[in-house]
């Protein structure tokens, strides 16, 4: 055996997973009107038996007649699967009374409903007569033929019936006695072996072909370095060298000698060649006259001869004689307001005389 096929199946042995089928049995129902027993049955075999209670009135399906339908039937509805055990049930819906077993005075359907449908021409009609399977208050007269045509079960096992059974669940309902059938065993699970397909080899990736870099001519080197073995370099690349260009100091400014090239033609004429050899000449405005020494009123003194700190007053000023001369002239308006003063004190206004008409014998009142 070679490696790579060894390979392959130790990679298969790896990668498989057990995987396990569920199992659903076909179930089925059969119910015996003589010994009053319902058999649910798994795959054809026994798995579990429960009492029941069919018509009081025997078996038959006309109408009006109240009689347990024979042959074989079918479940076409499954009613009440969300109810609590014990629900009332009226006329396919839930009432919300829940009643315990063996409820006195009452015998109304409860818990589920199975309604069937008959495949033969000898049940035909059950199922718009209302045959169902259901649930029961009355169960202490389960296994006796007691009902009105329908099959009656306790709560709790109308409950597993219910769980068990599906739409078309065939269910055979029959004058004789039960059959003798196989105890059901459940099958072991199939498991299934799923191998997951193996992966791709990963392929090795071809080195992509480098091309050497094209050889530019250096500074140092005038020539490039031949490769052997390698493809002719392409024509090098010239280097670029600045022309050489003179500088001269012009009006204490450093310029170029550009002034044969394109560009000071172009410039002439403008602000822009303002200060070239060829361009216009920049004018130099006069120097301004020194600063006289002037000395302001209030200038600090630099250094005060009597006093002491700093002096407002410039010692070249000599400001006494107009000071004098403002305090002579404020004592003067002083002596001359006190003078009106004592003048307007001294003089007394003239009595006033009142004078009134009158008879020649009244006296003039003042």
């Amino acid at each position: 055996m070679s490696r790579a096929l060894l390979a392959v199946c130790l990679f298969a042995s790896i990668a498989a997973a057990e995987e396990v089928v569920p199992y659903v049995p076909t179930v089925s129902i059969v119910i015996s009107v003589p010994e009053q027993k319902l058999l649910v049955l798994r795959d054809g075999c026994l798995w579990k038996k429960y009492p029941i209670s069919t018509s009081k009135f025997g078996v038959g399906d006309s109408y009006g007649s109240y009689k347990t339908p024979v042959g074989q039937l079918r479940v076409c509805e499954k009613i009440g699967e969300e109810l609590a055990s014990g629900s009332v049930i009226k006329q396919r819906h839930a009432t919300g009374e829940v009643l315990p077993a063996n409820s006195p005075g009452r015998d109304p359907i409860v818990t589920r409903i199975l309604w069937l449908d008959g495949l033969e021409e000898q049940n035909h009609n059950a199922r718009s007569r209302g045959i169902y399977i259901h649930g029961t208050t009355e169960e202490g007269k389960i296994g006796k033929p007691v009902s009105y045509g329908c099959i009656r079960m306790r709560s709790p096992d109308v409950l597993e019936v219910f769980e068990e059974a599906t739409i078309d669940t065939p269910v055979s309902i029959i004058s004789d006695k039960l059959p003798k059938y196989a105890k059901y065993t459940p099958p072991k699970p199939k498991v299934i072996a799923v191998v997951a397909p193996p992966k791709p080899a990963p392929t090795a990736a071809k080195p992509a072909a480098s091309t050497p870099p094209p050889a530019i001519a250096s500074a140092a080197t005038n020539s490039p370095k031949k490769i052997a073995g390698a493809a002719p370099a392409p024509p090098p690349v010239a280097e670029y060298h600045p022309p050489t260009v003179d500088s001269s100091s012009h009006s204490s400014v450093t310029v170029s000698a550009v002034s044969n090239s394109v560009v000071a033609h172009a410039m002439q004429g403008s602000m822009l060649s303002a200060g070239l050899p060829d361009g216009p000449k920049i004018p130099t405005l006069p120097e301004p006259p020194a600063p006289k020494d002037v000395t302001r009123f209030g200038q600090l003194g630099p250094n005060p001869v009597h006093e002491k700190g700093l002096s407002l007053q410039d010692p070249a000023l000599n400001v006494t004689p107009a000071i004098q001369a403002a305090d002579a002239q404020a004592n003067a308006h002083a002596t001359a307001a006190k003078d009106q003063e004592s003048a307007d004190s001294t003089a007394k206004p003239a009595s006033p005389i009142a004078f009134r008409a009158g008879n020649a014998g009244n006296k003039s009142k003042q």
